[in-house]
């Protein structure tokens, strides 16, 4: 059964490169920027083989530790995970779970980030080569901490994908995870000032924080290795037995998640009554009668209850929490950081449509047979977004400059932040006509990539947010003056952050809503797979 999932993970993925020219061109793209971080990365950690183990050990352990919580944290908030071999379409062929798991991960390994993992923890054990038994024991190890990294980033994100379409312990676990995300950076910052204290350079701080890091679950199988080339058998063998025994926990963990989550048929997303579904009430009814008007209410709908658009949401609530983090961890003044809090939302808020559509999933069919006009689904989408985000902009705006003491700022930060937001939306409206990918089904994992989307999805948010950055510069260069030297330049930049702002969401719905028309069916086949 195990190598069954991988040949099926193996032949889906030959099969989703023959859906479309694109697919071969991202995966294309994806290979070839693959093989530059094996070269660059993998040829500093094969030179690290003819430098001193007090250089060569800490280095392979804190890239080590830093992969493991990379794999666990980044699809939580970033690209999510290839379920191209989603758990829950095997719950009818009572597959036991013993087999299941195993053979989930080992399939994990089938694709770019897997394979880039693997070679560069090859690397690493080849840095630390100074004997054969130590060799031997580097490779085991390195295959040990890849694994540990595919099964972490997919028991995260299941565990959270069960947290999520639970709405009662949605909130707690938001709330929890932004504790967490507040308490976290000031307490390593603060552990960084009493290690340098102590040492006093910063060679230092990194041996002793690989030494730390030696000795915590995503550390564990690296420093074996390291112990390992030093001579220290009796730690190292210790350390390579907890490393397994975390992969054991990771994949005990996992396989629990998948029982509440992943191996029965999806949970619906609809957990309320038909009548709290169909009745508007209050905003939705002040909507007008039209067919952007009935698309901006459904839209409003999944912000409100779909666990899909609550993580991109969730972003919001992130970004002004990392710029008092951010500033904390260093020992600076957060003050002059919240200037940044209302472009930066502004930005993420608008990017996030640019693959609105593919949310709606099979329901776009109804789009298609009932003839709206790709105007009117533009236009409904955006507006969707806009009641709610336009006020957090604006208050955000405000009161980052007020907390930083720069009011005077207020007139350029506005208008950047209108020039990233009107670029934002109508690059989302061109963009997810133009170049969909499939994400998660409704009731399905939030952070998944489903169909080994995941070099597509990283090639359109690439070049989507390369494409808001380069609209908005005129606004952008307008505050960094205001900044840097004249303040009056600010107003200069709110006319035109806001005139860029008004020509890009009214060129993006123009543009975008013709490229629908003529591409609808297209969009669909993209966007009903998973």
């Amino acid at each position: 059964m195990i190598a069954t999932l991988v040949r099926l993970k193996l032949t889906l993925l030959r099969n989703g490169l023959r859906r479309s020219p694109w697919q071969v061109v991202a995966f294309v793209l994806g290979v070839l920027y693959a093989l530059f971080l094996v070269a660059t990365l993998g040829a500093g950690l094969v030179a690290l083989r003819f430098t001193g183990l007090d250089v060569a050990g800490p280095v392979v352990v804190g890239a080590g530790t830093l992969a493991v919580l990379g794999w666990a944290l980044i699809p939580l908030v970033a690209f999510g995970v290839d379920e191209t071999v989603d758990p829950s379409r095997f719950a009818t062929f009572a597959v036991p779970r013993a087999q299941l798991v195993p053979g989930l991960l080992l399939a994990g390994l089938v694709g770019l980030p897997g394979a880039v993992t693997l070679l560069l923890s090859l690397a690493g054990a080849a840095a630390l080569s100074r004997s054969a038994a130590a060799t031997a024991l580097a490779v085991v190890a390195a295959l040990v901490g890849t694994l540990t990294a595919v099964a972490a980033s997919r028991a995260t994100t299941t565990a959270a994908a069960a947290l999520l379409r639970a709405r009662r312990t949605r909130d707690v676990a938001v709330l929890v995870g932004g504790v967490v995300l507040v308490l976290f950076a000031p307490g390593i910052n603060l552990l960084a000032q009493r290690v340098e204290d102590g040492l006093g350079d910063l060679a230092g701080l990194g041996r002793a924080a690989a030494a730390v890091a030696g000795w915590t679950p995503p550390g564990f199988a690296w420093a074996a290795a390291a112990d390992a080339a030093a001579g220290r058998w009796g730690t190292a063998l210790l350390r390579l037995l907890l490393a397994l025994l975390v992969l054991a926990a990771v994949l005990g963990g996992w396989a629990l998640a998948l029982g509440r989550s992943g191996t029965g048929p999806a949970a619906g997303g609809g957990s309320g009554s038909t009548r709290t579904a169909t009745r508007g009430g209050g905003l939705l009814d002040r909507l007008p009668d039209t067919p952007a008007g009935a698309v901006a209410r459904r839209c409003l709908l999944y912000w409100r209850r779909d666990p899909r658009y609550l993580v991109a949401a969730a972003s919001v609530a992130v970004v002004p929490l990392l710029l008092l983090v951010l500033p904390l961890s260093t020992g600076g003044d957060p003050g002059r950081w919240f200037l940044a809090a209302g472009p930066l939302v502004a930005f993420v808020t608008g990017w996030s449509l640019h693959d609105d559509v593919a949310y709606d999933h099979s329901a776009f069919t109804l789009h298609v047979t009932a003839g709206v006009r790709g105007r009117d689904d533009r236009a409904g989408r955006v507006l969707a977004a806009a009641l709610w985000q336009v006020p957090v902009v604006l208050v955000l705006t405000v009161a980052g400059a007020l907390a930083a003491g720069r009011a005077d700022l207020l007139p350029a930060l506005a208008g950047a932040s209108a020039a990233l937001l009107g670029a934002g939306y109508g690059v989302s409206s061109v963009a997810s006509a133009l170049a969909p990918y499939p994400v998660a089904p409704p009731g399905g994992n939030p952070f998944s990539s489903p169909r080994g989307a995941a070099t597509a999805t990283l090639l359109a948010q690439f070049v989507t947010t390369l494409a808001v950055a380069l609209l908005a510069l005129p606004a952008l260069a307008a505050l960094l003056v205001a900044l840097l030297w004249a303040p009056w330049v600010g107003w200069i930049g709110l006319l035109v952050g806001a005139g860029l702002g008004a020509l890009w969401v009214w060129l993006g719905l123009s543009r975008g809503g013709a490229l629908l028309d003529r591409r609808a069916p297209e969009v669909l086949a993209v966007v009903s797979r998973s």
